[in-house]
């Protein structure tokens, strides 16, 4: 029987639980809210460490000193995970709370959603959310977007830095407009100075007059790395990491194309440089409007980095093990615990949730989400907890170029499973984050377990088949072939055969040079089709 002395303990602890929990928005009852959203940033490529009890969770050479200030005054997640492990469908599922398997887009170049002319604009956005909350929040969207048709205009966003419809019109921030392919100007690397100026201009305008949300969503540090001289010159002088080897020092006229866009490291520290310089601006922009204190900013990536090694995990961008879902995520804002490692893990489908939470809507959340609200575990930590209305955490992956795999993280335990073979892994993440201890064989009762809600989930929202994504993959190879020929019909009728013979002959090599990356592509669908590895790309025939 409980005695009167714990009946009254258990009133006080829940008590205090109850004003921690709604101390996250004492500050004000509309806070605002900021997520800085980089490209192909991965876990370990900050100064900020992710997980306490790994050295190699943190970078020995890139610096981040604001994100270090961040991090003091609020969260680091150590199990946090993108939505997919390539940009676009995380770029979908971050908006709408949603997976990107239940919003049929999983890959970054979605022929199925293509072939099925599937658009979003009418699903709730966290800008909706915060839109519909009553406080009458400025909502702004700046960098790279959701690719497809939409624009960010189309779903909740006031203000847009949009230039072309198709990819936001700027592919990987490289270009003025992506139809003339002028490039971007010499001192605007990866807009990251425009985004800077946008971004820091749109809090001056609203800090403390209006409640906010803006989404910086940078196009660094994808490739082609692009950063600016002054900070690549800081790099060289900055004592050598780890990983740098003698051919990163190479001046910048003399690194090869292939270097450039994948392995200089100076550049690549330049660019994080640069991002993290706009996480100082927009701290000492609110710290002047007396906002920083009623100001979530959430850091993170939308995949796992395309740079490795990724720390302590495995693999990384375009692959389901650790390397390539697991990203930074820093999180400070009114009431969240400072100086805080979390191990719970969370996604960025959580987000919305979180957003329609903390702003007070009172308005019931969308229908069909996958997040829960992160409410709980910005004030508490380990000790918090996140409900979602399905189990688990569920990647599907049925890409046609690269390992197509379903994923699903219940507790401790990750289940992977090919959609060619069916052979399946499973790990305890736990103990075995880098994933190097398949238990499926001596663990027979939670695989089967981890089966059966994986198939639920996926049969739920009729997930996109696999074999489909291949035969839909071949019949849009065939329309760029049809369409490559009529180009060079119609317009080589036009001209003469003897007086326009040689451009007749730059027509049939454009042509030519078409048919034969079409037939590439077929080629690898065809190995892929009948592959079964796990990660890597695609295999020899």
């Amino acid at each position: 029987m409980m005695t009167l002395a714990t009946c009254i303990q258990k009133f006080a602890t829940a008590s205090l639980l109850f004003f921690s929990l709604n101390c996250v928005v004492a500050a004000s009852s509309a806070p605002n809210f900021i997520i800085m959203y980089l490209d192909d940033l991965g876990g370990a490529d900050t100064s900020v460490p992710m997980m306490d009890s790994e050295p190699e969770s943190k970078s020995d050479f890139n610096q981040t000193p604001h994100l270090e200030e961040l991090a003091a005054r609020g969260m680091r997640f150590s199990n946090a995970y993108a939505p997919a492990p390539t940009c676009t469908p995380s770029r979908k599922s971050i908006q709408f709370g949603k997976t990107p398997g239940r919003l049929q887009y999983t890959f970054v170049h979605d022929v199925l959603a293509l072939k099925r002319g599937l658009t979003w604009v009418d699903e709730t956005s966290m800008a909706d959310v915060l839109k519909e909350s009553g406080h009458n929040y400025a909502t702004a969207h700046f960098g790279k977007g959701m690719a497809a048709k939409e624009r960010m205009s189309e779903i909740g966003y006031d203000v847009t830095d949009e230039y072309d419809i198709g990819p936001n019109g700027n592919f990987h921030g490289d270009y003025v407009d992506i139809k003339s392919r002028t490039k971007l100007p010499a001192d605007d690397p990866k807009r990251m100075r425009s985004l800077n100026k946008r971004s820091v201009e749109f809090v001056r305008e609203h800090a403390g007059k209006q409640p906010f949300f803006m989404m910086i969503s940078h196009y660094a540090v994808h490739v082609p790395h692009e950063a600016s001289p002054e900070l690549i010159e800081k790099y060289r002088h900055v004592p050598r990491g780890k990983y740098l080897k003698d051919e990163d020092y190479l001046p910048n006229n003399q690194i090869p194309a292939g270097m450039k866009n994948s392995y200089w490291r100076l550049q690549y520290a330049a660019m994080i440089d640069e991002v993290d310089q706009n996480l100082g601006n927009l701290v000492a922009e609110l710290k002047a409007a007396g906002q920083l204190e009623n100001t979530y900013i959430i850091y993170t990536s939308d995949n796992g980095g395309g740079m490795r090694p990724n720390g302590p995990l495995g693999w990384g961008k375009a692959q389901l093990y650790e390397g390539g879902l697991r990203v930074p995520m820093v999180v400070a804002g009114p009431g969240v615990k400072a100086g805080a490692q979390c191990d719970i893990p969370v996604a960025q489908w959580d987000f919305l949730p979180t957003f329609h939470d903390l702003s007070g809507n009172p308005n019931p959340l969308p229908e069909n989400l996958d997040g829960g609200s992160l409410r709980s575990v910005f004030a508490s930590g380990n000790e918090g907890s996140v409900e979602r209305p399905v189990e688990g955490l569920v990647f599907h992956y049925p890409c046609y170029f690269a390992p197509p795999l379903s994923v699903i993280r219940i507790g401790d335990y990750k289940y992977m499973k090919h959609l060619l073979t069916g052979e399946t892994q499973l790990y305890n993440l736990k103990n075995d984050y880098a994933e190097k201890q398949d238990l499926a064989r001596v663990m027979p009762e939670k695989l089967a377990e981890m089966d059966k809600v994986l198939a639920q989930y996926l049969e739920e929202i009729d997930a996109e088949d696999v074999q489909d994504a291949y035969v839909a993959r071949l019949e849009e190879l065939d329309h760029f072939e049809a369409q490559a020929r009529e180009i060079f019909r119609r317009e080589s009728a036009r001209l003469d055969p003897v007086a326009d013979a040689a451009k007749i002959a730059q027509l049939k090599k454009r042509l030519d040079d078409n048919l034969a990356r079409f037939e590439k592509n077929r080629d690898e669908v065809a190995v892929n089709r009948t592959s079964s590895h796990w990660a890597g790309g695609p295999p020899n025939k």
